[in-house]
């Protein structure tokens, strides 16, 4: 019976490891996981449990936190005799040391229908792309990001309107299914992964606070799309005079727009209208520094009763 370890810092993992938990003793056994520290994020930037450490202490399996894997992970999968090690979004890239350590390697869990959206942020790349489906990869992890064989993939439709962490939500659920198909080939050596089409690959990159700036020189199709891929982080937000007002909610307005890109044209229903290229985008929910998400009539409105509009 092979020896298994799940190495993830992010929530999206969570079904995945509560499922080779479940499946210990069965094919492999599960000596324990690896994650990230504790991080702080959020409003007022509280420090922030890693879920993966939480999901492993009440488990009840062993756990290595660790930001510098390269240096410390090597030691610990010899030591417990690991013999392959499964990563969902660690958040890490690991050297070709590491990944010739375990017998047979490292599985790696990707958020795309690889090779499309390769990188650091393909969920969030799917929806500004304005994909009709995305999904979840197995693929042999290699030292080129994302370039690993794969074994196989399960596809998931994207809804109208959704959002980033609604897809992430999905996507975790969806992981399992993957090891349930493959697993029991690759630990007995009976399966082989296919190789990636270059010529398909496409990719996304880390996303920083800056990109969440609305750009209405941008059609609003783009900017609706970038309202639910950013929702969580770094959010989508404009300047309005002295103040930066975040979208929390947001459509593609039926007209064309009478003004310049970024010019306000004031409430029309429940929305507060802003030209865009070639159209309007209407921002239905809006949030001012130190405030909560509200109504935009409930945000213009005391925009106005300070005079800042």
């Amino acid at each position: 019976m092979r020896n298994i370890a799940f190495i993830g810092s992010d929530a999206i993992g969570e079904k995945t490891l509560a499922w080779l938990a479940e499946r210990d003793g069965e094919l492999f056994r599960l000596v324990g996981a690896v994650c990230g520290h504790d991080g702080r994020g959020g409003r007022g930037m509280k420090l922030q449990a890693n879920p993966i450490g939480e999901l492993a202490g009440r488990l009840g399996l062993e756990l290595l936190r660790t930001d510098r894997p390269n240096g410390e992970l090597l030691p610990w999968l010899r030591e417990r005799e690991v013999d392959l090690a499964i990563v969902f979004a660690y958040g890490h890239i690991l050297s070709q040391s590491l990944l010739d350590g375990p017998p047979l390697g490292f599985l790696n869990l990707h958020a795309s229908l690889l090779p499309e959206l390769r990188g650091p942020s393909p969920i969030e790349g799917a929806i500004l792309q304005r994909k009709e489906k995305t999904g979840i990869s197995l693929m042999k992890l290699v030292r080129r990001m994302d370039a690993g064989p794969v074994y196989g993939t399960v596809d998931l439709s994207i809804e109208r309107g959704e959002t980033a962490p609604a897809l992430r939500k999905k996507l975790g659920e969806l992981a399992p299914a993957l090891l349930d198909a493959y697993l029991a080939g690759i630990l007995a050596g009976s399966l082989q992964p296919e190789a990636q089409d270059e010529s398909r690959a496409t990719y996304t990159a880390m996303i920083r606070k800056e990109d969440g700036l609305l750009d209405f020189h941008l059609p609003p199709d783009r900017l609706e799309a970038q309202v639910r891929a950013y929702q969580n982080w770094p959010g989508s937000f404009f300047p309005l005079r002295d103040v930066t007002v975040r979208v929390g909610r947001a459509e593609v307005g039926p007209e064309l727009a009478d003004g310049a890109a970024g010019t306000v044209l004031g409430l029309r229903g429940d929305a507060l209208e802003i030209a865009a290229a070639g159209g309007v985008l209407r921002c239905i929910e809006l949030q001012l520094p130190t405030r909560k998400m509200q109504p935009a009539r409930v945000v213009w409105d005391r925009l106005v009763a300070e005079g800042k509009v």
